[in-house]
C-alpha cells in the first residue's frame, strides 16, 4: 500500500478519478502516481511588507491607467458629440454639415455610405476600397469609424467605459 519514500515519507498510491483521468487526458498531462502531491494544500508564508507595497504600487498604477483610457475615449466622444452638433444642413438639398445649398452651377452632393445623407466636397472624405471603387463619407462618419478605431470598440463590439471631460 505504501512504500517508504526519501526524507522517510510513505509516500501512498492514490487511483486517479474518472473527472482527474479525463482532465489529464485533455492537458497532455501524463499519467503519475504522485495524485496525492496534486491534491494536498501547503500554505505559503504571508507576503512581505515590501512585496505587499509592490502589488499595491502596480495596483493603483492600473487603477490610474485605467482613468486615463477612460479620459481619453470620453474625449474622442466627446469630440464627435460636437461635430454632430455643429452640423447645420438637412442632408438631402443642403450639405448635412456646413449647411451649402446644393445648385444646379454649385456643388454637387455626393452621398455619405454610411449615414447616406448628402455632403458637399469640402465635407466629404474620399474612401478608398479594396475593389477600386471611389466612395465618401462624411465627416462626422469618418470621426465616427476614427473612434472606433483609436477606443478599440471594434474589438470589444460596443464602446467601453468613458468618463466626459
Amino acid at each position: 500500500m505504501g512504500e517508504m519514500a526519501s526524507g522517510g515519507r510513505i509516500d501512498r498510491w492514490v487511483c486517479p478519478n474518472d473527472r482527474q483521468l479525463a482532465l489529464r487526458a485533455k492537458l497532455n498531462a501524463g499519467w503519475s502516481f504522485h495524485t496525492d502531491k496534486l491534491t494536498s494544500f501547503q500554505k505559503q508564508p504571508p507576503l512581505s511588507k515590501e512585496e505587499q507595497d509592490a502589488i499595491r504600487k502596480v495596483m493603483e498604477k492600473a487603477d490610474f491607467m485605467e482613468q486615463m483610457e477612460q479620459e481619453r475615449v470620453g474625449c474622442l466622444v466627446d469630440r464627435l458629440d460636437n461635430m454632430k452638433k455643429a452640423a447645420k444642413g438637412n442632408g438631402t438639398t443642403q450639405c448635412v454639415l456646413c449647411g451649402d445649398a446644393f445648385r444646379m452651377l454649385g456643388s454637387s452632393p455626393l452621398t455619405c455610405c454610411d449615414c447616406k445623407k448628402h455632403v458637399c466636397s469640402k465635407c466629404g472624405v474620399e474612401l478608398t476600397t479594396k475593389f477600386g471603387s471611389q466612395s465618401y463619407l462624411c465627416k462626422i462618419c469618418s470621426e465616427s469609424r476614427e473612434m472606433w478605431k483609436r477606443s478599440g470598440a471594434w474589438f470589444f463590439k460596443g464602446l467601453p467605459k468613458y468618463v466626459l471631460p
